[in-house]
């Protein structure tokens, strides 16, 4: 695993590759709208279905690819639970006592 000095910079990292996961997800439902979009067209062939065929593979190999750097990311970048998030930010607080 990658180290990093703070939560800051960890957050950051996560947010950079949450970013790109949802734009992988997006290409990989991009292509399988287009492959959709080709059986929907009323002059089906040999050849248009090979080529929707095609499309839905890579469409298939895109959703794998994003699933998998998601499982990564959430390796090396977990989620910061809720309750050491909350604890941070109350440190962070100024005190209002005096």
């Amino acid at each position: 695993m990658i180290q990093y000095s703070t939560s800051t910079e960890i957050k950051a990292c996560r947010a950079f590759a949450l970013e790109r996961n949802r734009q992988m997800f997006e290409d990989a439902q991009a292509l399988s709208r287009c492959a959709f979009e080709l059986l929907e067209s009323g002059e089906m062939d040999v050849e248009l279905f090979d080529r929707y065929q095609a499309i839905r593979r890579k469409a298939d190999l895109k959703f794998k690819e994003a699933i998998e750097h998601l499982r990564v990311l959430n390796e090396d970048f977990p989620p910061i639970p809720m309750s050491a998030n909350n604890a941070h930010r109350l440190n962070q607080q100024p005190e209002s006592r005096a």
